[in-house]
This record gives C-alpha cells, sequence and structure tokens, in this order.
C-alpha cells in the first residue's frame, strides 16, 4: 500500500486530468489554461498541505498528464520549463506563507485567508506572466497586447485560485470516514436548485442584459455560507464557477465577456470565503466559548461542593463539641446514676436536640448549594433571635457573657427559613462570644437588636464589648477563608453572607469597635 502521501500525489495527478479533460482550454474557454500549465489551484492547496519537498513530482505529474490529452508541445523543452518556473513561484509562495507567517492551511481564520488572497494575487500574476511571455517567445514584443493579456489571463488564473485551492484546503482535514457518513439532504438540494435557478434567471432572460442579474447568485450563496460556514461556501463556489463556465462554454460568449463574467465570479468568491469564514470562525468561538462555560460550570461545582463541605465542617463543629461535651458528662453521671438520674435525663434530652439541629444544619446547607432553594415559613422576630440564641446560651453563660435582647415595638411577622437564618443569627454571636472571651474585657456584653428599617425590611445586629475588628480585616472580613483566630476557618461570616442575600437581605459591618454586625430581612 502507497504511503499516504505518495497516496495524495497520485489523487493530485488523477484531479488534474480530470479538470485538464472537462475544461479543454482550446476549446472550451479561451482564456483557460494552456496544455502545460498545471492546476494552479490543486498545486498551491497540494504544497501547502503537504510540503514542498513533492515539487519536482508535481511538475513531471502536470507535464506528463497534459500528454494524453494535448500530445507533446512542439517547443516541449520551453514547456517544461515554463511549468518549472511556475511551479517555482508556487513553491516560493507556499514557502512564503507557512514559514514566514504562520499561516494555518485550514484557513482558520480571516488573518489566514487574507494572506491566502494575497498570495492568491501574487501566483495569479506570475501563472498569467509565465502564460503570456512563454506563448510566443519569439515573436516581437507588443507592450498593449501583452499588458491586455495579462490582465485576462491574471483574472482567469485568480479566480481558478480562489475556487479551487480554498476548496480543497477546508475539506482536506476530513478522514474517509466522515466523508463515508455525508449524505445529500432536502437543504443541499434546494441550495442547489436556487443556484440553478439563479444561473437560469442571469442567462435565460433574453431582453435584457445578464450582468444586471448577476447579483441573484449572491443570495444561495449567503444561504449556503451561512448554513454551512466555509465549507459550505467553497462548495457552492464550486457549483456556481462549474455552471458559470458550462454556460460560458455553451453560449460561445468573446474572450472579453468571459473576462467580465470573471470578474463578478471573482467579487462573488471573495465575498463568499470570507463570509463562510465568518461564520464558521463564529461558531468555533462560540463551542470554544460553550467548552470554557462547561469546564468553569464543572469548577463552580467542585469550589461549591468544596464550600459546602467547609460550611458543613463549620456549621457542625459547635453541635458536635456539644454532643462530645454532653457525652462526657453522661458518661461520669452513669457512675452513679441514681444520684444523677433527672440530671442524666436532661443531658441525654440535650444530645438528642443538638444531634437532630446537626441533622437539619447539613440537610438545609446540602438543599441550599444544590438549589434546592428555602423553606420560608411565617416567623416572628423574638422567634429567629431565640432559634439562633438557643445553642450559644449555655455557653455565653459559662464565659460570664451578659446577652441582652431589644426587640423594638410592634414587630410584623415575615417570612424566613428558619434554619437557615437561625444560623446566621448564631454565626455572629458564636463569633461574639470568641471575640470577647479572646480579649477578655472587663465588661462582658453581647447586645441583639431588631428594628423596622422601613416598610419592607426588617434589621437586626449584633454587637459585643470586644476589642473590636482590625482595619486590614475590615475590606476582608467577609471573604472565604479570612480570620483573624488562630483556629478559626473563615468560612462563618461568608456563608452568612450567602444565605442572607438568597433571602433578599444584606449583612454588613456596622460598627469596628464597637463590633456591630447588622443583616436585613424583607418584609
Amino acid at each position: 500500500m502507497l504511503p499516504v502521501s505518495w497516496r495524495v500525489l497520485l489523487v493530485f495527478a488523477l484531479c488534474s486530468l480530470a479538470l485538464d479533460m472537462v475544461s479543454n482550454p482550446q476549446t472550451v474557454l479561451p482564456l483557460a489554461l494552456a496544455p502545460w500549465t498545471p492546476p494552479l489551484g490543486l498545486s498551491l492547496a497540494f504544497l501547502l498541505l503537504y510540503g514542498t519537498r513533492y515539487a519536482p513530482w508535481l511538475i513531471a505529474v502536470t507535464f506528463l498528464l497534459g500528454l494524453p490529452i494535448y500530445g507533446l508541445p512542439s517547443n516541449w523543452l520551453a514547456a517544461l520549463w515554463a511549468a518549472t518556473l511556475l511551479m517555482l513561484g508556487l513553491l516560493g509562495i507556499s514557502t512564503w506563507l507557512t514559514r514566514g507567517f504562520g499561516f494555518d492551511p485550514r484557513l482558520s481564520s480571516q488573518r489566514d485567508l487574507s494572506w491566502f488572497l494575497l498570495a492568491a494575487v501574487i501566483g495569479a500574476w506570475l501563472d498569467a506572466g509565465v502564460h503570456v511571455f512563454a506563448r510566443s517567445p519569439e515573436a516581437a514584443p507588443d507592450v498593449w497586447a501583452w499588458g491586455a493579456d495579462l490582465v485576462n489571463y491574471w483574472v482567469g488564473a485568480l479566480i481558478r485560485l480562489l475556487i479551487i485551492a480554498p476548496l480543497v484546503l477546508v475539506h482536506a482535514g476530513h478522514d474517509w470516514a466522515a466523508w463515508r457518513s455525508w449524505r445529500l439532504d432536502r437543504e443541499m438540494l434546494l441550495q442547489a436548485a436556487s443556484i440553478g435557478i439563479a444561473l437560469a434567471v442571469i442567462f435565460g432572460l433574453r431582453y435584457t442584459d445578464e450582468y444586471k442579474f448577476f447579483y441573484l447568485l449572491f443570495l444561495p450563496l449567503i444561504w449556503v455560507a451561512m448554513r454551512y460556514g466555509i465549507q459550505g461556501a467553497t462548495a457552492a463556489l464550486a457549483f456556481t464557477h462549474i455552471g458559470l463556465n458550462a454556460i460560458l462554454a455553451w453560449r460561445g460568449l468573446h474572450a472579453i465577456a468571459v473576462v467580465e463574467f470573471q470578474m463578478l465570479m471573482l467579487g462573488l468568491a471573495i465575498t463568499g470565503l470570507f463570509l463562510g469564514l465568518t461564520v464558521s470562525a463564529r461558531r468555533a468561538a462560540e463551542e470554544k466559548l460553550h467548552q470554557r462555560e462547561a469546564e468553569l460550570n464543572q469548577a463552580s461545582r467542585l469550589a461549591a461542593a468544596g464550600e459546602m463541605t467547609q460550611a458543613i465542617a463549620h456549621e457542625l463543629n459547635q453541635p458536635l463539641s456539644a454532643l462530645a461535651n454532653y457525652a462526657r458528662a453522661a458518661r461520669a453521671m452513669l457512675e452513679a446514676p441514681e444520684q444523677h438520674g433527672p440530671l442524666l435525663a436532661d443531658t441525654l434530652a440535650k444530645i438528642d436536640r443538638e444531634a437532630s439541629r446537626a441533622g437539619q444544619v447539613v440537610h438545609r446547607l446540602r438543599e441550599f448549594f444544590r438549589g434546592g432553594g428555602l423553606r420560608l415559613e411565617s416567623l416572628t422576630a423574638a422567634e429567629l433571635i431565640e432559634e439562633g440564641l438557643a445553642p450559644a446560651r449555655r455557653r455565653a453563660e459559662r464565659a460570664g457573657i451578659h446577652v441582652s435582647v431589644d426587640v423594638h415595638g410592634d414587630m410584623p411577622r415575615f417570612m424566613a427559613d428558619r434554619v437557615q437564618m437561625g444560623t446566621v443569627l448564631h454565626n455572629l454571636l458564636v463569633n461574639a462570644i470568641e471575640a470577647i472571651e479572646s480579649d477578655d474585657p472587663k465588661a462582658r456584653i453581647i447586645a441583639i437588636s431588631a428594628r423596622r428599617l422601613d416598610a419592607h425590611r426588617l434589621r437586626f445586629c449584633v454587637r459585643d464589648s470586644g476589642r473590636g475588628v482590625s482595619p486590614e480585616m475590615r475590606e476582608r472580613l467577609f471573604d472565604s477563608f479570612a480570620t483573624s483566630k488562630a483556629e478559626g476557618m473563615g468560612l462563618g461570616l461568608a456563608i452568612s453572607r450567602t444565605l442572607v442575600e438568597a433571602h433578599g437581605g444584606e449583612l454588613w459591618l456596622d460598627s469596628l469597635r464597637p463590633t456591630r454586625l447588622c443583616f436585613t430581612l424583607p418584609l
């Protein structure tokens, strides 16, 4: 079996032969390629895709394949030299593109297409120059005639470059399995039919000039490009170019008319290529964005999982510590059950209460981080304060801290998640207790207040008599893992703010010294 590169070279030879056979330059178009001229678009595409080391083989294959169709040229040495010169020019262009500008042969960006367009212009001039000056090297130079022929050949060479080379470049990356799975659907048939109808209208209406209706070809091209991107645009341009050449050959138009139609086709080709590539680039960017969003969502889920783990660990610290203390006390009481019977029963009831509270905290936090929403119920300010204060009351009493509660006036009932907002208030109270315990102030006071802030909000505040929050901690007080405690995790206030904001409220530091933290809840 032939290596991949040689198999591709064989495909190049067969395609070149097929193109020469279906576009006999002596009978179809007066401005088509000469017998010894290689198919320019195929050659440039081959060099860009597979490297410049195959350039000598391309010269030999192109020259030899012309012999069965056109026979041996009268001056075969000059024809071979012209083909070699043209191939060397294409070799220089492909090297200039791939090594000088980081050109992607798959035309993956507008930059690549712009550089390819510039290379095609240069390659077409090279092809036209070889054509014109090698056609009659012994004749006396006619500057005006050579100039006109140069422009005419340049237009034809450029349009063939822009049709054939991009078609090969953008479709060369598809493997054979992808081609075998390709199916012609109904929309493709309608698009091909629309191109045929446009050509029929352009050349079928005898009472008007064909050029006036050439713009109709833009409509199906835009349809194809918007639907299939650069791959569809190159295929539609090739189909349009074949149909246009077939009609021109059938009508037997003059060379000037052919050039005029080629100029129109040139504008159509450039427009279609840039439009198709814009659509493909946008889709690639959207796909990349979706991939990044998926990665970000995955990272967010992992972060949420980590945050939930830390939150659960943080919230379970207090009830588990209480459970451990109550269990040790109960074990000690079991040594004399007759003497400590009533106290043992009370201790076991506290163990049950703390275990239930720990289970509720875990359950509600898990629901919250999974997006399960809030379990709202009607509460009063006093009920919410008691929900947060009850687990911390005994600790405050042991530390000699006086806790005062001030519920101002006739407070209305409001809707909130009892466990979550109780957790918020409990976190604020525990922070206040730890601040007082670490600072050991003379006055050990924690004040809890509830006020109706306005017609739509309630405000709850917790103030302690500790040393206060340091200025450097003020800006990052509510950040995750920001803490001034030796054994703190820095998650209590971050979790509390998240829970308050989920209720539609706010949590903020109202005062540094004394420390006063407040949060609002909507009515």
